[in-house]
């Protein structure tokens, strides 16, 4: 058959076992091992079984079969056996003859996702089998779970949590999402919709159904305590790293941090808002001629891939957090819960059924991710086009985990302080950013006025405090954390409700 042939067989041979290449005796029957490899075939990516070859010195030598017929017809009805397996499994089968003895073949194919896990009966029980490294890994309870998560015919932000109402959602977050859609409105989308009540919009886009709220409408917008309730982990983490990829990690594992314990939106508002600082941005204009550019032109694919990190990452997963890494030559995604997209698709762009359907739809129509699977190759033409090479996509059914990395020139060290310590919201050389808009855009959390100047890039502190830090006082966007002592050394600013809101006006005015 064209799958598999004499010469490739003997190549597979000479090497150790592959992840989708296994082998067995098979000299008096078939193996009871072989049952949990196809579980484990198909579980993953599928792969090549065969019988008639085993080890000997660390590496494979024909020993052929003994029953050939029997053998391959045993094999072939017990994968068809739901007695066997939770689903029938579809094996090919070719004979081949090397030096006189005859050997079996099978494929496995890759089941899917609606048929995952598939489950081998072992001495009474049922397990679950992956493939990783060559190996058959039975799986954990947990791991199972995530198989049966993207199973489910009812996506996980689609389904209702009882008990819980529009006023356990986080009002600025719900008001920046509707202003978002509405200002994106195009068409295919009820303008009617922009003059209706919260409740009422949250319930035309189907985040609310008879006053209750969708998971979807929860890590979208819902508040702390509420978005606990569906998700226990943080939604994103941002380490920032002096180092390069390929280099041990240092003993304190990051130099910079952001953690999102809130919500989709406000995760969405403060990763962007980090990144764009981490972005170099060398001066340019913009097509007028005039306007100094205002960003660096790696960031809308960085920014896609957040937004497809935050879009498609497997929320029921309550042991991992989806973690940005960025190195000095590399900035990688890691998201928990694999591609629901073939290779294939993922290489060309295509559509399937989505983990997070709801939370892709707003995502969507507020202007920050692209249809189903159509942004990857423009992300990879575009990235090639500014770095020379290609971003590198892995997508692991077995660990339930897809990684996405950009490669990036790495100058050394004086670039790493290019990119990191100098942000790109100096209004000195930025006019049209105000200084209480620019104080907003690099307060994360509580800092110091030291860490405030620095972010800003103004070495005049007393310039700092008469031009931004008093207005944005004044303004009530900023707070500080000790206001009975405004001197002390401990002091701390912050940004308030208002500063919040405002925050996540400007983040959508950049990119709406």
């Amino acid at each position: 058959m064209a799958w598999l042939d004499v010469a490739d067989l003997r190549a597979r041979l000479r090497g150790l076992e592959w992840e989708d290449f296994e082998v067995k005796s098979a000299a008096s029957g078939v193996p009871s091992s072989a049952y949990a490899s196809v579980a484990a075939f198909a579980n993953t990516s599928g792969g090549c079984l065969v019988f008639g070859a085993q080890e000997n010195g660390g590496r494979f030598e024909v020993v052929g079969v003994g029953d050939p017929d029997a053998i391959q017809n045993d094999f072939v009805t017990t994968c068809r056996s739901t007695g066997k397996f939770s689903t029938p499994i579809d094996v090919r089968t070719a004979w081949l003859e090397v030096d006189g003895l005859v050997v079996l073949a099978f494929a496995v194919p890759s089941a899917g996702r609606h048929d995952r896990p598939v489950r081998v009966r072992e001495e009474r029980a049922w397990h679950t089998y992956v493939r990783v490294a060559g190996g058959d890994y039975r799986c954990t309870p947990r791991e199972e779970a995530r198989f049966l998560r993207d199973a489910d015919a009812s996506p996980f932000d689609t389904v209702m949590e009882p008990g819980t109402d529009v006023s356990m959602l986080d009002p600025p977050s719900v008001r920046w999402l509707q202003a978002a859609v509405t200002r994106r409105a195009r068409g295919g989308v009820d303008p009617v919709a922009s003059d209706l009540s919260a409740p009422a919009w949250l319930e035309r886009f189907g985040l609310v159904r008879a006053g209750e709220l969708t998971r979807a409408a929860i890590l979208l917008c819902g508040n702390s305590a509420t978005r606990l309730r569906v998700k226990a982990t943080p939604v994103a983490d941002l380490r920032i790293l002096a180092t390069r990829s390929d280099e041990p990690l240092p003993p304190e594992r990051w130099d910079d941090r952001v953690v999102c314990d809130g919500n989709v939106v406000q995760a969405l508002a403060e990763m962007l808002s980090r990144i764009e600082r981490l972005v170099p941005n060398p001066f340019a204009l913009e097509r007028d001629g005039v306007t100094r550019r205002a960003h660096g032109p790696q960031l809308p694919v960085l920014r896609e891939a957040l937004v497809n990190l935050l879009t498609h990452q497997d929320y029921g997963d309550s042991s991992r957090t989806a973690t940005i890494r960025w190195f000095r030559d590399r900035v990688t995604f890691d998201n928990p819960g694999d591609s629901l997209l073939t290779p294939a698709e993922l290489r060309h762009g295509g559509s399937s059924a989505s983990r997070n359907p709801l939370i892709q739809r707003m995502m969507r129509l507020s202007g920050y991710a692209e249809q189903a699977g159509l942004g990857l190759p423009a992300m990879r033409e575009q990235w090639m086009s500014l770095e020379g090479r290609p971003p590198e996509i892995a997508s692991d059914p077995a660990a339930k985990w897809y990684r996405i990395g950009f490669p990036m020139r790495d100058d050394g060290p004086a670039d790493r302080g290019a990119r990191v310590a100098i942000p790109e919201v100096t209004p000195e050389v930025t006019p049209e950013v105000g200084p209480v808009a620019a104080v907003i855009g690099v307060i994360d959390g509580e800092v110091t006025r030291r860490e405030l100047q620095r972010r800003l890039g103004l070495a005049d502190e007393k310039h700092f405090r008469e031009a931004y830090l008093r207005p944005a006082l004044a303004a009530s966007v900023v707070e500080m954390t000790n206001p009975a002592h405004p001197r002390s050394s401990r002091q701390r600013y912050r940004l308030t409700a208002s500063g919040e809101r405002r925050r996540l006006a400007i983040v959508a005015a950049r990119h709406g």
